[in-house]
């Protein structure tokens, strides 16, 4: 963990435009000239002003950073120096064309990277950006304009600028410039005109444009009111929202908005209110069908749980602006509208405020009044044996009070009456709380309002005693069943936010492909009672026809392959429940993030049912966390892999250079004469030949670390012998340093793998060449602290940053700012090594400076040293190991 304080992020303003030559850099620059007037250190990283004069002028009095030379092949190409203004530190800087694809050899491969980091360290970036180099629209541009545009930015880099400035100007100016020669020199000019700058091209580009930023406006208009609880609705644009439910006139509705949202050109919103009703299997499938087709239509689908649907739909309107809100007429009569509470229209009429409602009239041919209008209260059916157990409670707490009449009056009969109708609330539904409620308050007439046995009341305070027991007898159970409902509801949902942390901090923990498959299909099992399956794709293109070994749900023919190997390629879920591919015994989902397939989960229901549409939906999220665990996964080995391969080619680039050039200079018939430079060449090409070694060494190395195949070799070792190796295998590379050793005299031998630990100390003492100046000293020393070998390797280097040492021993890590060379691999081999034989390695920067490794093994098994079991060192034929050697 990095102990440095956290930077404020800066913030980044994109000057937007539809293409070249509409004043993106001019207005940056102008912006900046602004701050500066205002005493804010503004910098210039990279502005490109390609012999724009008007442009050029607006540079004055502007700090510009000079560009650092990048050289490739045998060119040298001036590039942003990031590192400098990294350490100057301005408030704001100037970044021009944030598309551009970095010179091999930079950092960063994009430069859109270089601003990512920028803004890390706090900086503030000012940069420009065309629009056809946006990653979501580079389909739609290449349509337009029959160019594929290969520099992008990720549509993310854009949602996360703190501003966009739209540089707008008219098509017929902006070719007007270019004729002029103000946008690329004539020669460039007329190839331009031919090829992308067509007037039809550039409105198509300036509608793109102004509709990107459009969209952007829109959401921070709605993030704004969100934030200050604005309920709205701000009619800046129109926005329409539908009602959807599992109603056979819900896909009228969704037809019919669509329509009205394509006339008005106006986005709109499908909402379902999930309540706690449980819905038939018929009702289940009209819903789902009903959901895919307003999806189908361009419909945004939002989800949201409520027992009141009415503010559920104006909440959900609110927090998405809506402007008109589309309901169809309530079916229902008005009794049962008043036993509801009410019509569900007129309440939503009543209280919608500034949003206007349509109310759309059912078609002639639908079904008959029964069937279920478009928008409507939630049907609970309680079962039967609700009604008798409300029915029984009640005659039971009659009969107690009829033997018991003479003890107490018709007055606490009632309350005991009301005391059993608030109880019953807590276990039945609302009709049987209806039912207890009339039931009791005749009983309580019939047999304990005097006159007795008759349903005529005799005082008139009695009358209103009766009617007021009914009304709160009838509130009382409906709060209790209300409230239960409502804990029911939070108690579904805490179940499914626990689900969804639990199988999230599993998954952060996960290393592997296999420690995902095993968390996904185990939390998947558990939580929806179903077989898992689960097909990663391949590095190449296609899944793998075999299911991971994990997977619970073992498919027993290809038909089930072939449903997986369609999601994949098509990117929508498919199989048993969907209108594709339904004969399939499971239900297939595309693994998908960003546009990118990872492969395919698949669900068979134990019960062999379909899932409920709540079901699917906490379905469909463990499933986005289990794939932004396999895109995590996928990026970090992706990383890793052009890390390696950057790294790879550079080490065995220079090595092979060396050897190629050495080589040619022995065929040369004037230099294989000399004696003393075919020596030379013949030097340089052993050194580069156990470089190149070298690096072989460390890649099978590391391959054996991360296979875990290393196999321990035990033999006994005399440390002494082992360091005087290390020092002798590394002559070349400790040239004109220092190497002191110190050894006690009575250093015992021990038992452990020579080779490999050679090895580590081999990369230990070669990392400390890297890290330290010409000349400095190094030094190994050994000891043994029962039952640990201590080795300790220091140098007079400039040591570690925090972060450094913490990220020392990963794998292809190098401290940033160090010379070229190396694969960032001999520390995490060094780290392997050790832990397979049961130590530790640790680094800390010592106190004269430089840093100290440590590595401490479990060696129980020694023996004594040499001058313990033979002082006389002529009948060894050993010298015993010194105090101190140095090596020069």
């Amino acid at each position: 963990m990095n102990s440095e304080p956290s930077k404020e992020r800066g913030r980044l303003k994109i000057f937007f435009g539809m293409s070249a030559g509409v004043g993106k850099t001019y207005a940056m620059l102008q912006a900046a000239q602004s701050l500066k007037t205002r005493g804010i250190n503004v910098m210039v990283g990279l502005v490109e002003t390609h012999g724009r004069k008007e442009t050029e002028a607006l540079l004055a009095g502007l700090t510009i950073i000079p560009r650092v030379d990048i050289l490739y092949r045998t060119l040298r190409i001036p590039e942003m120096d990031l590192d400098t203004i990294l350490r100057l530190r301005p408030a704001y800087v100037l970044v021009d064309e944030l598309a551009h694809t970095n010179t091999e050899g930079m950092r960063h491969k994009k430069r859109y990277q270089d601003v990512v980091e920028i803004l890390d360290n706090g900086i503030n970036v000012y940069t420009t950006l065309n629009v056809q180099h946006v990653e979501s629209l580079v389909d739609t541009v290449a349509a337009i304009s029959g160019i594929t545009v290969q520099e992008t930015v990720p549509d993310s880099i854009i949602d996360a600028a703190d501003e966009i400035e739209l540089i707008d100007l008219p098509p017929e100016e902006l070719l007007q410039r270019l004729k002029e020669g103000k946008v690329y020199a004539s020669a460039h000019s007329a190839a331009a005109l031919e090829n992308f700058f067509k007037k039809g091209n550039l409105y198509a580009l300036r509608e793109i444009s102004l509709r990107k930023t459009a969209q952007r406006v829109d959401l921070q208009l709605k993030d704004f009111m969100q934030e200050k609880g604005i309920k709205g609705p701000w009619k800046a644009v129109e926005r329409l929202m539908v009602a959807v439910g599992p109603s056979p006139y819900s896909e009228r509705l969704i037809r019919w908005t669509r329509r009205i949202a394509a006339t008005m050109k106006a986005p709109w919103v499908a909402v379902y209110v999930q309540t706690n009703q449980t819905l038939t299997v018929d009702a289940e499938k009209r819903l789902k069908k009903n959901i895919a087709l307003a999806v189908e239509l361009g419909a945004t689908l939002v989800t949201t749980t409520d027992e009141d649907i009415v503010k559920a739909l104006l909440r959900t309107a609110q927090q998405q602006n809506v402007t008109q809100i589309v309901i169809g007429k309530s079916m229902t009569g008005p009794l049962i509208d008043l036993v509801h509470g009410g019509s569900l229209v007129n309440r939503l009429i009543r209280e919608s405020g500034a949003i206007d409602i349509y109310v759309v009239q059912s078609e002639s041919a639908s079904p008959k009044r029964s069937g279920a209008p478009a928008l409507t209260r939630p049907r609970r059916h309680s079962p039967w044996h609700q009604y008798a157990l409300s029915c029984g409670a009640v005659m039971a707490a009659a009969g107690f009070c009829f033997f018991a009449s003479a003890l107490i009056d018709y007055r606490s009969i009632g309350m005991i009456l009301l005391f059993v109708i608030s109880a019953l609330a807590l276990f039945v539904g609302g009709g049987p709380v209806l039912m207890a409620a009339i039931v009791s308050a005749l009983v309580w007439d019939f047999f304990f309002i005097p006159p007795f046995y008759t349903f005529s009341i005799q005082h008139p305070a009695d009358i209103l005693l009766v009617l007021l027991y009914f009304a709160v007898a009838l509130l009382a159970g409906s709060l209790t069943t209300r409230l239960r409902r409502h804990e029911t509801t939070v108690r579904r949902r805490e179940a499914q936010t626990q689900a969804l942390f639990r199988l999230g901090s599993e998954l952060s923990s996960a290393e592997s492909l296999d420690d995902i498959v095993n968390v996904a299909v185990t939390h998947i099992a558990a939580h929806f009672q179903c077989s898992v399956v689960i097909y990663p794709a391949e590095l190449a293109a296609d899944i793998n026809a075999q299911p991971h070994s994990s997977s619970s749900f073992k498919p027993d023919s290809l038909k089930e392959w072939s449903v997986a190997e369609w999601v994949y390629k098509n990117k929508k879920p498919a199989g048993h429940g969907t209108a594709t591919l339904p004969f399939a015994q499971g239900i297939y989902f595309p693994l998908l993030m960003h546009g990118s397939c990872y492969g395919v989960i698949g669900c068979a229901s134990v019960s062999g049912g379909d899932f409920s549409f709540e079901k699917e939906g906490l379905l469909q999220m463990f499933i986005q966390q289990i794939t932004l665990a396999l895109e995590r996964l996928h990026l970090r080995s992706e990383r890793l892999n052009k890390t390696l391969l950057n790294s790879i080619s550079h080490e065995f680039r220079t090595p092979l250079t060396t050897i190629t050039g050495a080589a040619g200079g022995l065929l040369d018939p004037k230099a294989s004469t000399d004696p003393h430079v075919r020596e030379v060449f013949i030097t340089d090409i052993n050194t580069a030949a156990l470089r190149l070694n070298r690096l072989v060494g460390n890649l099978l190395d590391i391959t054996r670390v991360e296979s875990g195949s290393i196999k321990i070799s035990e033999q006994w070792c005399d440390i002494a012998d082992l360091i005087s190796t290390v020092v002798q295998k590394l002559h070349n590379e400790l040239a004109g340093r220092t190497v002191k050793t110190t050894i006690p005299p009575d250093m015992p031998f021990v038992k452990i793998d020579t080779v490999l630990l050679e090895q580590a100390l081999i990369n230990i003492v070669l990392n400390a060449t890297q890290y330290t100046p010409a000349g400095a000293a190094i030094f190994l020393s050994a000891r043994y602290d029962s039952p640990d070998l201590v080795l300790t390797i220091e140098d007079e280097g400039p040591g570690f940053s925090p972060e450094s040492r913490e990220r020392i021993f990963d794998k292809f890590y190098r401290v940033p700012g160090t010379q070229p060379g190396g694969t960032g691999l001999g520390l995490s081999i060094v780290k392997g090594i050790v832990e397979f034989h049961g130590g530790t390695v640790g680094v800390r920067n010592r106190p004269a400076g430089g840093a100290q490794f440590t590595v401490r093994l479990p060696v129980p098994q020694k023996m004594p040293s040499l001058t313990e079991r033979e002082p006389d060192t002529r009948k060894t034929g050993k010298t015993p190991p010194m105090d101190v050697e140095e090596y020069q």
